[in-house]
């Protein structure tokens, strides 16, 4: 047999970078760095029946140094006579981790092992290396939590099924997309955790292949026009907006004025303002197409940003948001789109309907059910300012420009040494008249409260 014990506590406190170190016999030490903090565990490596399989023991510790002092986790000496334990087991021709499961269920149980009980063990297992850190093992953690456990906790991980898994992924893909994909890619893991320990024997229900219509359905209806507000929808809805408290409401009410985009409103900063030119410059960093972007503020756009709670305190700091979320620092894009799903719902509550895009479709599983209207969201917002402009009978370079698109060929735009800035100011003063049903240009004060 290699020789084992091999490892000190001196090489343990040696180790200050990740990697896994071997003390033999199958017992490792795994070692991770985040941001400079070093956690350290135990993992037992075995073959059995051909097929070598890891097994988490626990969070390193250090030697007691009081017999009475609790230790979370174990010692050098500890885990070595763990490992003995198994190395036993395995010896014996039993699986360790088999039994462990086993061990969980009561003895009067079913011997079932639940989507719930399996990531229980999932997280307790040799993967250390997926987290990052351990607020990332608590995100992974919460995100199945939040999305998974209710709808497929108590089932059996051996019997569920692709349809299980999208109907997971159904209530949170269109609005929440990534949290989507990750979801996936986490109950992809668990899965594959379930089959590689007897507790699954069919296909993995997660994978990207086995999803692979499905997720191909979605990608086709993300690639669909962002559902916008209606031309004759816009005053009255930008009327409702105007009436909604917090600082979620006035960021986006700032970037229908300026044709924006979410991100451009949520990192702005006053030293981006110019009160004196009346513009909005967004720098290059902070643009999709990585070059700096001027906006003609309107007269409303003004009144906005003068009546914001942190103005005095904070227009004369160049570095300050102009848009901070609650609790500082830069608002989330959800923070601004659950703004528009709340007026949404609550007008649907009214008719029925909603602030929906009767042009943007959610095609449904079903081939025999309807495709139904989308309601609107942020981004779709500057598609209603470009087909205002249209009918409106601006000139097209100047609409263009304004959402800060790429217009005409490479020569043109080599050629064209300016942003029309001056050009594009009568056409947000019109566009804000006609959010605001041509009324006159006033403001509705920040009042309490956040939305």
């Amino acid at each position: 047999m290699a020789q084992i014990y091999r490892l000190t506590a001196k090489d343990i406190d040696a180790q200050k970078a990740r990697g896994r170190l071997a003390d033999g016999g199958g017992l490792f030490l795994q070692v991770t760095d985040w941001k400079g903090v070093l956690s350290r565990s135990w993992e037992f490596r075995f073959t059995l029946h051909g097929k070598t399989r890891s097994m988490g023991l626990g969070p390193f510790a250090k030697p007691r140094k009081d017999p009475d002092e609790p230790v979370m986790g174990l010692t050098l000496k500890d885990a070595r006579l763990r490992a003995a334990e198994l190395r036993q087991l395995v010896e014996a021709g039993r699986d360790p981790i088999a039994e462990r499961l086993a061990a969980k269920v009561a003895p009067d149980a079913p011997k079932v092992v639940t989507f719930a009980d399996a990531l229980d063990e999932y997280m307790k297992s040799g993967k250390i290396e997926d987290f990052r850190s351990d607020k990332h093992r608590k995100q992974w953690r919460a995100s199945l939590d939040l999305h998974a456990i209710p709808k497929m906790g108590t089932k059996d991980v051996g019997t569920l099924t692709i349809d299980d898994v999208k109907d997971v992924l159904k209530p949170i893909w269109a609005t929440k997309t990534d949290t989507a994909r990750r979801v996936r890619g986490r109950m992809e893991s668990v899965f594959a955790w379930a089959m590689d320990e007897g507790c699954r024997q069919h296909d993995n229900p997660a994978s990207v292949k086995a999803l692979e219509v499905w997720i191909g359905n979605q990608k086709k209806a993300e690639a669909q026009n962002h559902p916008a507000i209606q031309q004759g929808d816009m005053p009255t809805w930008f009327a409702d907006l105007r009436q909604r408290d917090g600082m979620a409401a006035r960021a986006l009410e700032f970037a229908v004025l300026c044709a924006s985009r979410s991100g451009e409103v949520r990192g702005a900063t006053w030293g981006e303002l110019d009160f004196a030119a009346k513009v909005f410059t967004i720098p290059a960093a902070r643009m999709k197409m990585k070059k700096p972007h001027s906006v003609p503020l309107s007269e409303a756009a003004v009144a906005l940003l003068k009546s914001l709670p942190n103005y005095d305190a904070d227009h004369k700091n160049p570095k300050a948001l102009v848009f901070p979320a609650p609790r500082g620092g830069v608002m989330s894009d959800m923070t601004i789109s659950a703004v528009m799903k709340r007026m949404h719902e609550a007008k649907a509550k009214k008719d029925g309907k909603g602030w929906i895009d009767p042009h943007v479709l959610t095609q449904p599983e079903d081939p025999a059910e309807e495709p139904q209207p989308r309601p609107a969201v942020p981004h779709g917002l500057r598609s209603t300012f470009k087909d205002w402009a249209t009918e409106a009978g601006i000139d097209n370079i100047q609409s263009e420009i304004a959402l800060a698109h790429r217009v005409g060929n490479e020569v043109e735009q080599r050629y064209r040494r300016t942003d029309l800035v001056e050009q594009r100011r009568d056409m947000m003063e019109r566009f804000s008249a006609f959010c605001r049903g041509n009324a006159a240009s006033t403001v509705v004060s920040l009042r309490a409260g956040v939305a």
